[in-house]
């Protein structure tokens, strides 16, 4: 089981140094500051700022009925303060996400949930409401409570479990981390379902350097974290050169997925610098910014 205190400290380490890392890059800096966010946030301050076209999910108790009626749309009024993006962070908790190779000081699974932290940390930094996916597959609010985020987060399901459509705002921000390892078709339903509802994201796909490389010295005997199947491997040129193929061609369909849905998609090896690749995701915010 993945140590709750070890995983915050180590998200802490990262975010407390994140805005020393972002300031080499002025570029970044932007983005992060002004592409990002508003300079002002709508919400439920006093003054008000403007009227936008009601989202599903959003208080129905906010809805201008007048303005409504003659402008033939159902509109609501923002005030100030109030938050200008939902974010929603979703990492797999599969059995799968569990492997470790002696090439990494951490599991894939350690790794997701140790960059989600990070994300919200940074999020609720510049005010954004952040809700997290715990074990059982519901969001949970952490951009006001960090400490919304317990060890039932860490729990391992045996199946990937994807978030349901419904569970999510229109027009938000999602970020999916997950080694991608299974069938898509599902996830392909949901990418398109989120196209229609305006909801932009991203694809993390996590990875063990031993699963990017496969090396090995000689003959070894492979166990499946969720089936428990175990098969000998060989070093054998066929056999590697048929692994990375496959390898190849799930990420050409991560990323045909990712074009057909408006989304980005990305990957991150397990012993890479996790501030640096904070960094180079950042870069692309700016760009989802409605």
């Amino acid at each position: 089981m993945i140590s709750l205190q070890s995983l915050l400290k180590s998200s802490d380490k990262i975010t407390d140094h994140l805005p020393s890392l972002l300031s080499n890059s002025s570029l970044i800096l932007k983005n992060i500051n002004e592409g990002l966010h508003s300079t002002r946030f709508a919400g439920k301050g006093e003054n008000f700022w403007q009227f936008k076209e009601y989202s599903y999910g959003e208080n129905v108790a906010s809805i201008d009925w007048r303005k409504s009626a003659s402008s033939k749309k159902i509109l609501i009024k923002q005030n100030e303060k109030e938050l200008s993006k939902t974010i929603y962070l979703y990492f797999d908790n599969s059995l799968s996400m569990n492997y470790q190779s002696n090439y990494s000081s951490h599991s894939k699974l350690y790794i997701s949930a140790l960059l989600t932290l990070s994300l919200c940390k940074l999020f609720s930094y510049n005010k954004e409401e952040v809700f997290i996916f715990n074990s059982e597959v519901k969001p949970i609010k952490c951009s006001n409570n960090i400490n919304n985020f317990n060890n039932s987060f860490l729990s391992n399901n045996k199946i990937h479990n994807l978030p349901h459509l419904n569970l999510f705002k229109d027009k938000s921000l999602c970020f999916f981390f997950s080694d991608f390892m299974f069938e898509k078709k599902d996830l392909n339903n949901l990418l398109y379902k989120f196209k229609k509802r305006g909801i932009l994201g991203y694809l993390i796909q996590v990875l063990d350097p031993m699963e990017i490389s496969l090396k090995f010295e000689a003959n070894v005997m492979l166990k499946d974290l969720e089936t428990k199947k175990t098969i000998s491997l060989h070093k054998d040129k066929d056999i590697l050169n048929a692994y990375q193929k496959k390898l190849n061609e799930l990420e050409m369909e991560l990323k045909k997925m990712c074009f057909n849905s408006g989304w980005k998609y990305f990957k991150f090896i397990t012993n890479q610098n996790i501030g640096e690749f904070l960094i180079d995701l950042s870069k692309t915010f700016a760009l989802n910014k409605k």
